[in-house]
């Protein structure tokens, strides 16, 4: 018995197709199921030599980062973009939009500490662990003092405070 038909958790052992549907599985929306799918079997297709790597992305995924994952790579192309189903776009920006945050701009990531090849490294082969990643937010707005309250609105103080922020500065709205 193989350990996906035990933990419904797939591993490097198992066929692609399984661990494609698993990984789909975790998916944060905003992209088309085509394109998630598509861009989920172009990765594990690639990994798939690298054994550690996908069972890094696996727990990665599986766990939503819960447990500490190494580099995930794939080589890093000419122009730094890969191309799925047609759409060239950066490869950390792919699998964090796919896994993580739909809505995310390519200039919102950061690498964390502990990433070893990450997209700005400009290494040879490029990290695409989700997880190794952090969103960050335009500098010059402070967020912190955002909270949603338990209806689900912004407080009128924090807003004004935005507001002004914006006003002083119109480069950063």
């Amino acid at each position: 018995m193989d350990n996906m038909s035990i933990t419904n958790t797939p591993t490097s052992n198992d066929a692609c197709l399984s661990i494609v549907h698993s990984l789909m599985c975790h998916r944060q929306g905003g992209e088309s199921e085509t394109f998630a799918k598509r861009a989920i079997e172009s990765l594990v297709k690639k990994l798939k030599e690298k054994k550690d790597e996908l069972d890094s992305l696996i727990t990665a995924i599986t766990t939503n980062g819960a447990h500490p994952s190494k580099c995930v790579t794939i080589q890093r192309t000419l122009d730094g973009r890969l191309q799925v189903a047609g759409r060239k776009g950066f490869p950390h920006v792919i699998y964090a939009r796919l896994w993580r945050w739909p809505d995310l701009h390519k200039n919102e990531l950061k690498h964390v500490k502990y990433c070893q090849y990450a997209f700005d490294l400009k290494c040879d082969s490029v990290c695409v662990n989700p997880y190794h990643y952090e969103r960050v937010v335009s500098p010059g707005i402070d967020l912190s003092g955002l909270t949603l309250q338990s209806n689900g609105t912004f407080s009128i103080l924090h807003f004004q405070r935005l507001c002004y922020l914006i006003i002083l500065d119109p480069g950063i709205g």
